[in-house]
């Protein structure tokens, strides 16, 4: 069989004209610098160096094959989470919604990419396209930012275990203010929480001591380095201190969902972002 009755073939199969076909192989070539094609006998045969472009070729092939497979997968609910969080809600909440959810998603490769940190890191993350959802303390008023309330957390003052207002129940800020504060630095989306409860008594603390940690800061009042308040969590009932209620009905923190609508949501965060509202009915859930 000839070269032209080969190339023709070759054109049907591509459905191309085959003097198409073979102006765009010598085109090839010439760009190359080296022949792809060579005559043995009546027959058309690849030379060496078009058995390594055939070779490399079909890698090519199989790559693009395998990234076409891989897009559709994430297109049906596939591919990875990647979650920025308070550490507070990864010792049992976020860890349990995420089991739960992979349980419902079991015909599909799902992974969960987990990160930690304080709530100016965390939305600096989202920002930065590092993290697809992000579980953060206040998020700032900036345009793009999608944020839902899914957790409340009580505020609480503790004092050490010896301290004058261990003797209380409840007390009004105002009977704080003698003593020095153990206070959430600047980052902290606590500390807006905290500010807040200040701003509505007209008073300022007396701040000794800053830290982004709610657990240091527990640590260091019981330790007598001055009182707080912080989120009520388990650990305040293994230190040595006296957990006190506020005299007041918004002496709450709330936990926000926060993600970027600037950017394109991949069908696995969507799917994971649903199943926690729809987890979570009226945002009333604690960690």
């Amino acid at each position: 069989m000839g070269i032209l009755h080969r190339f023709a073939r070759a054109a049907e199969r591509l459905c191309i004209a085959q003097p198409s076909l073979s102006h765009a192989i010598g085109q090839l070539e010439t760009e190359l610098g080296v022949p792809l094609f060579e005559k043995n006998g009546r027959n058309t045969v690849l030379t060496s160096f078009g058995e390594e472009f055939l070779n490399c070729a079909e890698n090519a092939l199989r790559t693009l094959d395998s990234g076409v497979e891989s897009l559709k997968r994430s297109a049906q609910g596939a591919g990875t989470i990647r979650l920025g969080f308070l550490r507070v809600l990864g010792i049992q909440w976020l860890p349990s919604l995420a089991r739960k959810f992979l349980e419902t998603q079991k015909d599909l490769e799902i992974h969960f990419d987990f990160h930690t940190g304080i709530t100016e890191e965390l939305l600096n993350g989202l920002k930065a396209r590092h993290f697809d959802l992000v579980f953060s303390s206040y998020p700032p008023e900036d345009k793009g930012l999608l944020c839902v309330p899914v957790v409340n957390q009580q505020l609480v003052l503790i004092v050490p275990a010896s301290h004058p207002l261990a003797v209380y129940e409840e007390v009004e800020l105002s009977q704080t203010l003698a003593y020095p504060y153990i206070y959430f630095s600047q980052g902290s989306g606590v500390r807006y929480d905290v500010d807040r409860l200040f701003e509505e008594v007209g008073e300022k603390p007396r701040i000794s001591y800053e830290t982004e940690e709610d657990r240091v800061i527990a640590g260091l009042t019981a330790q007598n380095f001055g009182i707080s308040i912080v989120p009520d969590m388990e650990l305040l009932d293994h230190l040595s201190l006296k957990k006190i209620k506020i005299k007041n009905s918004t002496a709450k923190r709330s936990i926000y969902m926060v993600s970027n609508d600037q950017f394109y949501t991949p069908p696995a965060v969507e799917n994971f972002r649903r199943f926690i509202l729809e987890e979570l009915p009226g945002s009333s859930q604690t960690p």
